[in-house]
């Protein structure tokens, strides 16, 4: 007896499956993939610090000739979307309209300056499909300065409407 109610509920169940309308809706197409910096700029401020210095510790795994390698961290910053008004002789003048980060790596020991040759840019280029990792060194210390130095921009003159003479 429960074997014909079992096979009843299962004819009932593939009926009411057969009487159901079709979909007729299309599948809605796959959401574009997101660039790494629409991805990074998608999360919170802290998160996009954390995911910038995870990238550098993972860069540079994958690249073992970038020294000195990053064995601890003392501090992150955000350097934000590189404005077209940046700097010309600036670092960061080749990474126009970028989101660059700043990563301080070296023992966080108030005592102890901090090592041109352990400051990392992070930079997620718009449409890049993988980031660019920027040394700060130079021989004469860090080039990349915590503030991004800008240039006024020239206001756009007008161009003079041509007066005609009518006599």
């Amino acid at each position: 007896m429960k074997t014909i109610h079992f096979a009843l509920g299962a004819a009932a169940l593939v009926l009411a499956a057969c009487s159901q309308p079709a979909d007729t809706t299309a599948p809605e197409a796959p959401a574009a993939p997101q660039t790494l910096m629409e991805q990074v700029q998608s999360q919170g401020a802290a998160d996009q610090l954390v995911t910038a210095y995870t990238t550098l510790l993972a860069y540079q795994q994958a690249h073992p000739e970038v020294q000195p390698p990053c064995t601890s961290v003392r501090g992150t910053e955000s350097r934000g979307v590189i404005p077209p008004n940046v700097e010309p002789d600036s670092i960061y003048a080749a990474h126009i309209g970028s989101q660059v980060y700043s990563i301080q790596c070296g023992a966080l020991v108030s005592a102890t300056r901090p090592d041109p040759a352990e400051h990392w840019l992070v930079i997620y280029a718009p449409g890049a499909t993988e980031v660019t990792v920027v040394n700060c060194a130079n021989p004469r210390g860090d080039s990349c300065p915590r503030s991004v130095q800008l240039v006024e921009v020239a206001p756009a003159t007008p161009t003079p409407t041509p007066v005609s003479a009518t006599p």
